[in-house]
């Protein structure tokens, strides 16, 4: 009966939820994020989404509280919207909960910490300040295609160690979060690409990747009966596909807020010491995930709602991170803000690349200190992504 419904005749609760009807994916949250996130989070700490019949959660403490509650709120059947993109992603450390996420994440980190990826920081130094350099020298630029896109495509391509070519790659990565939300046309689209990055680490032998990369140490793993040899192909998805486009777009707000907001970026030319700050203030204004599902594992109750066991529930990164019940004035970029951000995730599966998207985009804002007193941004154009969101192009000047 209650699908007979009219979208205008609809109950505004559900099982005592609020009822909101927006489509978490679609145009109008692209080209109007904020309002809808605003909507769902001002709606309660948990609402019932009927476009995609799926359960939501909008507000920073309890979308952070569910990610520390990783027992309950599960990652092993899968972050997306999707059944298909669940399954295919069965291996890979992001969809993977208990012993299996602490095994693979920790073979993962032994090339993703602080002290592993400090080697490749003079080659970052290096890009950095020639794209700088190069960049100033023209009128304009893509603030996404010519600065954001450069070190992390020129980084990842050399330290995963794969012979693929860095257009191949940002298709992938792109693909892949395309098709992490529902089965849209949208994602249709983009199942060529991500099944490509999925056949291609299926086919992949270690005489296709270069010796002391991040593949080669997966295969390592395998090697000494770590993981199965299945397990280590996944993985090396963990290293392809989140590891661009997020900090891409996260590089890209960074650059439009100090265009938009020319006070920080002199506050931050006096005192480079703010740049630690900069960089983790500009991946929470980004959000460049939007949300992430996660699986009830068993009989629950939020707030007054009962949640059954193997529901679904989007916990929105996008809409915590500008939650004015956390944040003072959350849609300004502040370099003084205090206390924690959803940026990259939270609990145990807190972004596994977190350092080295630090590390790159500190060094981008290094490089410019000394060369550049004036950034201007114009004509910003909104990237359609189901799982991502941030700016696809904008224009850019440096002085």
């Amino acid at each position: 009966m209650s699908r007979l419904l009219t979208r205008a005749s609809r109950p505004s609760t559900y099982r005592g939820a609020p009822v909101v009807d927006v489509d978490l994916y679609g145009r109008q949250t692209v080209s109007d994020p904020q309002s809808v996130y605003r909507r769902i989070r001002d709606a309660g700490p948990l609402v019932w989404m009927p476009r995609h019949r799926l359960w939501a959660m909008g507000r920073f403490d309890d979308v952070r509280a569910a990610l520390r509650d990783d027992h309950t709120f599960r990652s092993g059947k899968g972050v997306a919207a999707n059944p298909i993109a669940n399954t295919l992603g069965h291996y890979t450390t992001l969809a993977s909960d208990d012993r299996a996420h602490t095994h693979r994440r920790a073979i993962l980190m032994r090339s993703l910490t602080s002290r592993a990826i400090r080697p490749a920081l003079p080659a970052m130094e290096q890009e950095a300040a020639a794209t700088v350099a190069r960049l100033r020298q023209r009128q304009s630029f893509d603030g996404i295609a010519d600065f954001a896109t450069r070190l992390p495509v020129q980084v990842v391509a050399d330290l995963v160690g794969i012979q693929v070519s860095a257009a191949k790659m940002l298709t992938w990565a792109r693909a892949t979060f395309d098709g992490l939300g529902p089965t849209n046309p949208r994602a249709v689209t983009a199942t060529t690409g991500a099944l490509g990055l999925y056949l291609y680490t299926l086919r992949l032998r270690r005489k296709h990747v270069t010796p002391h990369g991040w593949a080669a140490s997966v295969f390592d793993a395998a090697d000494r009966g770590q993981v199965s040899r299945l397990e280590a192909k996944n993985m090396i998805i963990d290293f392809v596909a989140p590891s661009l486009d997020t900090t891409i777009l996260a590089t890209g707000h960074l650059l439009w807020s100090l265009g938009t907001q020319p006070e920080v970026w002199e506050q931050i030319r006096a005192d480079p010491a703010l740049i630690p700050r900069a960089v983790i203030e500009a991946v929470r204004l980004a959000s460049p995930v939007r949300a992430f599902t996660r699986t009830i594992a068993a009989d629950t109750t939020i707030g007054e709602v009962a949640l059954r066991a193997g529901e679904r529930v989007a916990l929105i990164y996008a809409a915590a991170n500008s939650d004015e019940r956390h944040f003072d004035r959350p849609e300004q970029f502040s370099l003084h803000r205090r206390g924690s951000t959803l940026g990259w995730g939270h609990g145990i599966h807190t972004c596994v690349g977190m350092q080295l998207a630090k590390l790159e985009m500190q060094t981008l804002l290094h490089a410019m200190v000394p060369r550049i007193e004036y950034i201007s941004v114009s004509d910003p154009q909104p990237l359609h992504n189901n799982c991502l969101q941030g700016l696809k192009s904008f224009r850019a000047g440096f002085r």
